[in-house]
């Protein structure tokens, strides 16, 4: 779009550059006239053609052309406009379009009042290098906002480190969790209609993996899907058994308008 105008600004300036050229061009005078005679052709006069003093004549021309000209280019440019913006929820983006990439920071353990929770939410996620935030989406307590209604992708990876405990009395060796798998999951839910709850959008279930020396192990899991989310919509990330979500780096979530 900006090379488009610039490149109907210079054919401006190039008619104005060559408009003052035939302006300093001596003419011959016709009988009785005092200034440079020319004539150009015209819309103003029945005969298609204007004829008289060269300033008045080119200022003329200049003038309409210059109108014509601004005229064709504000058209132009509002029509790119209104097919390159949309309305979004506060404001306006243009064509550039929402995306959010973060990878996990610190360990994020549950509050107080969560402890008995089965599943909680990851609130702590980076925004520093190699992260994404930009074009109107904002990150709340770990939930992203998105600004405009559409699909998006939506994806996320967790890595699980967990430890068996070994059961003397029973001689058992088992996962020490409430609940009976590892479950990751991404839910929305929706800041004008807070009634409506939330809502589970994608989710994935895997059982405890024992390891060859029976003490510890790990799962990497990753979910992805195209969904639709409404302007002001948040979407964020649960797991169960948060303490178990160790490895922040490994650790992704993101979101990008197709």
């Amino acid at each position: 779009m900006g090379k488009y105008l610039l490149t109907a600004w210079a054919d401006v300036i190039v008619l104005i550059i060559v408009l003052i050229i035939l302006w300093v061009m001596p003419e011959p005078r016709t009988p009785g006239e005092n200034c440079g005679y020319m004539c150009l052709q015209c819309t103003t006069d029945p005969s298609g053609t204007c004829c008289g003093c060269r300033d008045v004549i080119l200022q003329n021309y200049m003038e309409k052309t210059f109108d014509e000209k601004h005229n064709e280019i504000s058209a132009e440019y509002s029509a790119m406009f209104e097919r390159t913006v949309v309305k979004i929820h506060k404001g306006y983006i243009g064509d550039v379009k929402p995306v959010a990439h973060l990878i996990g920071e610190d360990r994020d353990m549950p509050a107080t009042d969560e402890i008995s929770k089965n599943i909680l939410p990851i609130r702590k996620w980076y925004r520093g290098n190699n992260c994404l935030l930009l074009n109107g989406v904002t990150l709340n307590n770990g939930r992203v906002r998105v600004p405009v209604s559409g699909y998006y992708h939506v994806y996320s990876a967790i890595d699980f480190n967990y430890q068996f405990i070994r059961n003397t009395t029973q001689n058992t060796i088992d996962v020490q969790s409430k609940s009976p798998c590892l479950i990751h999951s991404i839910y929305k839910s929706n800041i004008k209609e807070k009634k409506s709850g939330e809502k589970e959008v994608m989710c994935t279930h895997h059982p405890y993996e024992r390891s060859e020396n029976s003490i510890f192990s790990r799962y990497d899991t990753y979910i992805s899907a195209d969904i639709h989310l409404e302007a002001g919509e948040e979407i964020y990330v649960k797991v169960a058994n948060i303490s178990y979500a160790s490895s922040p780096p490994k650790n992704v979530f993101g979101i990008h308008l197709i």
